[in-house]
């Protein structure tokens, strides 16, 4: 008899657990989709700093979106790559032909749409997208090193004097 209870407790907690890791990943997902869209919320945001009006908003909008989309995909997909001391030369050269030719891409879309936003906005709303741009990919690429680095020590850097006489 007492077997079967201890039997039964133990197949009790062996579900508890899997059921409780269940609950984890969907309470994940609920929290992906309840997650506003950061497209979105850059959107509204420039929107808000340009202080459009009605009409200007519902011509700018669709091209931003566009804008958005294109220098979205002109991103390097993240792989994960070897460390950087494990990689060959062929490898080295090979990243940073891809990060030039990004670059490119990058450049070229902004410049078709600078044409693009210049029928619309002023050259002052225009440098406050790309402001608001720069802003906001310093501000994700601190988040990503705060989230990388957590519970770790920071990173050591030279002293202020050796990285003076280095440059």
């Amino acid at each position: 008899m007492k077997t079967k209870i201890l039997l039964f407790l133990s197949a009790m907690f062996l579900l508890a657990g899997h059921l409780s890791a269940q609950d984890a990943k969907d309470e994940g997902d609920a929290q992906r989709q309840k997650r506003p869209d950061f497209k979105e919320m850059q959107l509204r945001q420039v929107l808000n700093a340009l202080m459009l009006d009605d009409e200007t908003a519902a011509k700018f909008t669709p091209v931003y979106k566009v804008y958005q989309e294109e220098m979205e995909a002109c991103r390097l997909p993240q792989v994960k790559k070897p460390r950087k001391a494990e990689m060959t030369d062929d490898e080295i050269a090979q990243e940073i032909e891809q990060q030039f030719a990004q670059g490119r891409k990058l450049i070229d879309v902004k410049e078709k749409y600078y044409k693009k936003f210049k029928k619309i906005l002023t050259m002052k709303q225009i440098r406050k997208i790309y402001s608001l741009e720069r802003f906001n990919m310093r501000r994700v690429g601190r988040e990503m090193d705060r989230r990388q680095h957590r519970g770790k020590a920071p990173m050591p850097q030279k002293p202020r004097r050796e990285r003076n006489q280095e440059a």
